[in-house]
């Protein structure tokens, strides 16, 4: 019985070099039982999928696999497969996340985040709003990952400044294992707790955020704890989410929908519907609307939402304590300065980078674009000029007066972003990542494998379309949970493709639904890295981000029933 266990542990720790050699000799059946050039992409594409899920091999290295299989196996030459990983959607994506590390670089993003949370107030209903606005709003322009990271130190600062810093009872050791495991699934580190959290946030001000409660533990009620651990994980849960739908309303907000409009052309040539503008026109309302359904859904689970509270005029207890706490927030507004020249001249390029990519072609009147010759220019083309600029254009402000100092002083001028800053930010995997899903589609295209699928999806055809769309939802939206969103959507995008078809409607009206679902990946702590970041702090179960189950306990233990006063009094103990 030793030896078999001692095989096993063995067997799981080289589980990876075990998936590695298996997979493919698994599968190598299918490259004689299905027409020969059909046959060996599909066993490419099965074999990357499965590394993709299994992450037998890191996602970008197993988007390098088409470089090398396709043409020994005589799918595509390899001129046609490299030149999949530089097109000029993967640019597009490349200039949004240049503009994000500018952004990043000055401090941009903290100083919006920091002014929206003076705007909506103090109470935990309206800083869980201000918080999920601003990380959705960041999340159209950085990445999930970085706005979830900006955010949650914020959070946490606020949290611990009206609460004082009263650690929640939680089982460090189980938990630690957990945060630990569901970060290396998802290749991050790990994530520091509130304490750490705030010891970081502007460069080191934690001592004087470190407010301890008046009244001692012992008199707080049972009832107001629960309150507390409530408002912790409904603000720990709110951003990761925001992050995720902010991410949908914009082609560069996330990996997924860059890969349709990728997908799109290779499949579908004469469709040029979909750019940077019509995407924003569709998906930014629909965001909103899922915001806003996720901010009431939170804030009932977690915090105890009322309206009547909300028409009734304040007592000068509370308004009081509400300025005070506003106050704390503030003062981390102004810990941040004055405006700098750089931080204007990013904004500035920053709203030419948005209005310029909207205006190109919006499709219901013509675009800027038209002035040019048609087909010449692209979302990429725009994205790429506004780039260069933060990589000549100086960070501080010119003076025509040191041309005829010749006292003054010959410094280097800085640039808005230096190009080794750019390296150190951008996540360039994701650009083989996308180059790789490219490839795999020019692959299925050329083979014949779409339409070897589209005839196996003959059954298909007599479903109701509203039906499929409901069906397509449910399995993207479970599959994601378990796998990466970008390998998700690479891998169902073609499936949907040539359903679309089958069933005689617009590919986009399966393939929309598809590619928004992917990005709903809320249920699991592996699911996103957003997810991974705040389960990573450690006031989070598994059973907290999975909603659908958390009526139950909202029964058991119902945020209404706290009193008002609990919260005010901890305002005024706070401050």
């Amino acid at each position: 019985m030793a030896a078999l266990v001692a095989l096993a542990q063995k067997a799981w720790s080289a589980r990876q070099l075990l998936l590695l050699v298996l997979v493919p000799l698994v599968l190598l059946p299918l490259v004689f039982a299905l027409p020969p050039k059909e046959g060996r992409c599909l066993f490419v594409v099965l074999v990357m999928a499965v590394y993709w899920c299994t992450e037998a091999l890191p996602l970008a290295v197993t988007a390098l696999l088409p470089i090398v299989l396709f043409p020994f196996l005589g799918i595509l030459p390899s001129n046609q497969v490299c030149s999949q990983y530089f097109l000029d959607t993967n640019f597009l994506f490349l200039s949004g996340l240049v503009m994000a590390s500018a952004i990043e670089e000055w401090n941009l993003h903290r100083r919006i985040a920091l002014k929206v949370l003076i705007l909506v107030g103090v109470q935990p209903t309206r800083l869980i709003l201000g918080m999920m606005v601003t990380t959705a709003f960041l999340s159209m322009w950085l990445s999930n990952t970085a706005s979830t990271a900006m955010m949650l130190p914020i959070a946490s600062a606020i949290l611990k400044s009206l609460f004082g810093q009263k650690e929640l009872q939680k089982d460090p050791g189980r938990q630690g294992e957990e945060n630990a495991a569901a970060v290396r699934r998802n290749g991050l580190h790990t994530v520091p707790t509130e304490m750490q959290f705030l010891a970081s946030t502007e460069g080191g001000h934690a001592e004087e955020s470190e407010v301890q409660l008046d009244l001692p533990a012992d008199s707080m009620e049972e009832e107001e704890k629960e309150y507390h651990k409530n408002v912790w994980k409904g603000f720990l849960i709110s951003i990761p989410y925001s992050a995720s739908i902010g991410g949908t309303a914009t082609l560069t907000g996330t990996a997924p929908n860059l890969i349709l409009l990728g997908q799109l052309k290779s499949f579908f040539p004469q469709c040029d519907v979909v750019n940077f503008g019509s995407w924003f026109i569709f998906a930014f309302p629909l965001m909103l609307l899922f915001l806003l359904v996720g901010w009431l859904w939170i804030s009932f689970l977690y915090v105890g939402i009322s309206f009547r509270g909300w028409r009734k005029k304040k007592s000068e207890l509370r308004a009081d304590a509400e300025n005070k706490a506003r106050a704390l927030i503030q003062e981390e507004f102004q810990n941040l300065g004055p405006t700098k020249f750089a931080e204007q001249a990013v904004f500035i390029l920053f709203c030419a980078f948005a209005v310029l990519l909207f205006s190109r072609d919006p499709k219901f009147i013509p675009g800027w674009a038209s002035f040019f010759t048609p087909g010449f220019i692209s979302d990429a083309v725009t994205g790429v000029t506004i780039v260069i600029i933060l990589f000549f254009f100086p960070s501080q402000k010119p003076s025509f007066k040191w041309w005829f100092d010749f006292k003054a002083p010959t410094t280097k001028t800085e640039p808005l972003l230096s190009w080794k800053k750019a390296q150190e930010t951008v996540p360039w995997n994701i650009i083989l990542l996308l180059g790789g899903g490219f490839a795999m589609a020019k692959g299925c295209e050329e083979s014949g494998l779409s339409s070897w699928i589209g005839g196996q999806l003959h059954p298909l055809e007599h479903v109701p379309p509203v039906l499929a769309v409901l069906l397509i939802t449910i399995v993207i939206s479970f599959f994601t949970e378990f796998a990466s969103n970008t390998a998700t959507i690479i891998i169902f995008l073609p499936i949907l493709a040539e359903l679309a078809i089958r069933l005689r409607v617009h590919p986009l009206y399966l393939m929309i639904p598809g590619t928004v679902g992917c990005s709903y990946a809320f249920m699991l702590p592996v699911s996103t890295p957003p997810n991974s970041i705040a389960f990573a702090s450690g006031h989070l179960l598994v059973k907290d981000m999975v909603l659908l189950f958390k009526w139950w306990s909202h029964q058991k233990h119902p945020s209404q029933k706290y009193p008002e006063e609990c919260w005010i009094r901890n305002l005024c103990s706070a401050v």
